[in-house]
């Protein structure tokens, strides 16, 4: 998955870095920046949680990012 991939998931889901980033696990705003710049490439986890993400309808995905972060672990 490319950089460019990553951050146009991310705007489509209407996250900010620091959103996306709770939501994959990262570790915060670098974390994702870093992805979206190519410095670093997401783990194969992040990979089909955002394959996954993409394959869905916006409103579906939206949907999906709502319930799972309901399971708050801040």
């Amino acid at each position: 998955m490319s950089p460019d991939e990553v951050r146009k998931i991310r705007e489509k889901m209407e996250m900010t870095p620091e959103d996306f980033a709770y939501f994959l696990g990262l570790s915060g705003y670098g974390s994702v920046m870093n992805i979206e710049n190519g410095v670093r490439r997401p783990n194969k986890f992040v990979i089909k949680v955002l394959r996954f993400l993409k394959s869905l309808p916006i409103a579906k995905a939206k949907k999906l990012i709502e319930e799972i972060n309901k399971f708050d672990t801040k």
